[in-house]
């Protein structure tokens, strides 16, 4: 993710969030934001902004959602911002931009990587009151997953109700497996079968080169690895870094080896989308959570199935997930809280998350993870008992900086991992002294 902006590009942002704050309709170019207010507003309703991550959901399930909303709350007028950003570090700066320029929305998209910088430089309005005031506004907390709830309570505070999650599995193109004569492992394969699945699975054939698997080079997809390895960027209290351990430089190491040593995996290119290299054939393995089945879906790839990622000193799962805080600045904070409780809501769920996410309420999981393409979709529903948040302190933007940029020098053969580890942590453990 990146963090650096032009002051040309950030006066953009803020004049297309002021001029556009009254439009009825709006396009998105990149780097921009662009206002839309749901249709049939009447004068003298309260009125709240929210900001949206373009892309999350479509315009046509965003309409359909704030319909739904406006049936039940006729007395609220939705204005919409959606934001273009590249990934949750950029969008959470456009957020705190906006903020700064005395133009902040009421209710926000945060994932689980912005809830605590929110949270702790007191920008959040806690919900605990307002779920008490209008029990009704909420529909059945106790649906919502506990464990992938927890992240949006923070001190002991309510700042959301958990929306959608998604978490780190093996993919996998099952015609180029039945071509090397193998089916989906079972969920407790390990790394010698995750490397002979690998070796198996590349191959040259007619000039065409297949590589067994697609290293995930971003801090997410790492993080689910080092999981597995007893290992982890932060400590347990996230106020150092632990990527000096040995089990870190393992892990770390035998990416680089997959790709210099044995061959199975390409250098990560930005260019090169692993989903796509995965339906072309280009790969025969990428690790990813349920955003894919979008990209599936729409290409019309039926050649797909998942498992759980390989066991190495343990098994894990990695858990991200997001929801709709309300800052503390509203104008408006009943209106606020009952738009982002409504979000929250099992129709919300199932009009929205089919194929990026995986609902949060276990009602909803249970209804719609079963029309998953994929044979082994029993992942999905099994993992969040078993999952452990992706770590996330309020310094989150710049560690993930930190840490994809010694990744790629790993992966592009510039550091071995002991060194660019080393250094990693050095660099991390400062930005986390940072007040």
């Amino acid at each position: 993710m990146r963090r650096t902006k032009s002051v040309a590009v950030l006066t953009l942002i803020l004049a297309l969030f002021a001029s556009l704050m009254a439009a009825c309709a709006g396009g998105t170019k990149n780097g921009e934001a662009s206002a839309s207010s749901d249709t049939g507003a009447a004068k003298g309703k309260q009125e709240v902004t929210i900001v949206w991550n373009e892309g999350d959901v479509s315009n046509e399930q965003l309409k359909v959602l704030l319909e739904e909303f406006n049936k039940k709350n006729p007395d609220i007028k939705v204005n919409r911002i959606s934001v273009t950003s590249n990934g949750w570090a950029d969008y959470f700066n456009k957020i705190q931009t906006m903020i700064a320029g005395g133009k902040a929305p009421d209710v926000i998209r945060v994932a689980i990587e912005g809830i605590q910088m929110f949270a702790k430089q007191d920008l959040l309005l806690p919900l605990d009151d307002y779920m008490e005031k209008f029990p009704d506004a909420l529909e059945n907390y106790e649906d919502l997953h506990p464990k992938l709830q927890s992240p949006f309570v923070v001190d002991g505070k309510t700042y959301g109700f958990v929306w959608d999650w998604n978490n780190v599995v093996m993919h996998f193109n099952t015609d180029l497996l039945k071509e090397a004569g193998l089916s989906v492992p079972p969920s407790d394969w390990t790394r010698d079968d995750f490397l002979r699945y690998a070796q198996a699975l590349t191959t040259d054939k007619d000039g065409k080169k297949t590589f067994g698997f697609a290293i995930p080079n971003y801090y997410f997809g790492a993080s689910a690895w080092l999981f597995n390895n007893e290992a982890s960027v932060l400590d347990e209290s996230m106020t150092s870094s632990k990527l000096d351990d040995p089990n870190a430089i393992e892990m770390m190491q035998f990416f680089q080896d997959l790709i210099y040593k044995y061959k199975v995996s390409p250098v990560p290119n930005p260019k090169s989308d692993m989903i796509n290299d995965l339906i072309s054939g280009r790969v025969a393995m990428i690790s990813a959570g349920k955003w894919p089945f979008g990209t599936y879906d729409k290409t019309k790839f039926k050649a797909i199935d998942i498992q759980l990622l390989p066991k190495f000193k343990t098994q894990k799962v990695i858990f991200g997930s997001g929801a709709f805080p309300v800052l503390k600045s509203t104008k408006q904070p009943e209106a606020a809280f009952k738009l982002s409780a409504f979000l929250s809501s099992s129709f919300s769920q199932k009009t929205t998350l089919s194929n990026f996410s995986i609902p949060t309420r276990i009602s909803v999981m249970k209804e719609v993870l079963p029309k998953t393409p994929a044979e082994h979709w029993q992942v999905y529903a099994d993992s969040a008992d078993i999952a452990q948040p992706v770590e996330a302190p309020m310094q989150y933007g710049e560690i993930e900086g930190i840490f994809n940029r010694y990744m790629s020098s790993i992966l592009s053969n510039q550091m071995d991992a002991a060194t660019a580890m080393k250094k990693a942590k050095t660099e991390i453990d400062a930005a986390l002294a940072k007040k």
